[in-house]
C-alpha cells in the first residue's frame, strides 16, 4: 500500500468542532474526546504512534526533520517556527511544513511593505502548524524548512512537534459548489 497523506490547514477548534459534531463522547465539562483509530486500521496492523523528541533531529540551521514510523495511521498537528535576529532593514523570515516533499502549509513574515511594521533589531519568531491524516505502510520523513533575509538565524534551527489528535473521521471534504438564483418576473 502507498504512503496515503491527506492534509488540511485545519484549526484545531474546527477538527475538535467537527468530532464533537459527530457525536464524539464528551468529558464533564462538554469538551469531545478524541475518537480512537478505526477498527479497520488496528485490524491491520496500524497504530497512532506518539512522535517523540527522539523521532527528531536538526539538520542544520535551515532544516529540521521527523521521522513517522511504519504502520502508522492517525491525525497529527504538526506545528514548526524559525527564529532570527535581525541585522538591518528589510529583514523577512520564511518557514515551510513539508510532507515528504509535499507542502502541508508555508509563510513569510510581513516586515516589508506600506501596512507592516519593519523589522531592524532583535530577535523575532515565525510560527506555522497544520493537521494531517497519515496512513503509512512506510517511514514517512516530515519537515520543516526556514530562510530568512537580513538577518542571522538561530544556530539550533527551526522547531518542528508532531502531536497525536483523534481520529477525525472525515478523510477529506471539498466544496460541490453553490449558486445563486434570481428570481424569475412574476415570482
Amino acid at each position: 500500500m502507498r504512503t496515503l497523506v491527506t492534509a488540511a490547514a485545519l484549526a484545531l477548534a474546527a477538527a475538535a468542532g467537527a468530532a464533537h459534531a459527530q457525536g464524539a463522547p464528551s468529558d464533564a465539562a462538554g469538551a469531545p474526546q478524541p475518537q480512537p483509530l478505526p477498527r479497520v486500521f488496528v485490524a491491520a496492523g496500524y497504530a497512532q504512534h506518539d512522535i517523540t523528541p527522539g523521532l527528531c533531529r536538526n539538520i542544520s540551521p535551515q532544516e529540521t526533520q521527523c521521522v513517522i514510523p511504519q504502520m502508522t495511521a492517525g491525525t497529527y498537528l504538526i506545528q514548526a517556527s524559525g527564529t532570527s535576529t535581525a541585522t538591518g532593514d528589510g529583514a523577512v523570515q520564511a518557514l515551510n511544513i513539508l510532507l515528504g516533499n509535499a507542502p502541508c502549509t508555508q509563510g513569510r513574515s510581513n516586515n516589508t511593505g506600506k501596512d507592516s511594521k519593519p523589522w531592524t533589531s532583535g530577535p523575532q519568531t515565525i510560527r506555522l502548524g497544520c493537521v494531517v491524516q497519515i496512513l503509512t505502510d512506510n517511514t514517512l520523513t516530515i519537515r520543516t524548512t526556514y530562510d530568512d533575509a537580513h538577518a542571522t538565524k538561530d544556530p539550533k534551527g527551526p522547531t518542528l512537534s508532531i502531536r497525536a489528535l483523534g481520529w477525525n473521521p472525515y478523510l477529506q471534504a471539498v466544496a460541490a459548489g453553490g449558486a445563486t438564483e434570481q428570481p424569475k418576473p412574476g415570482q
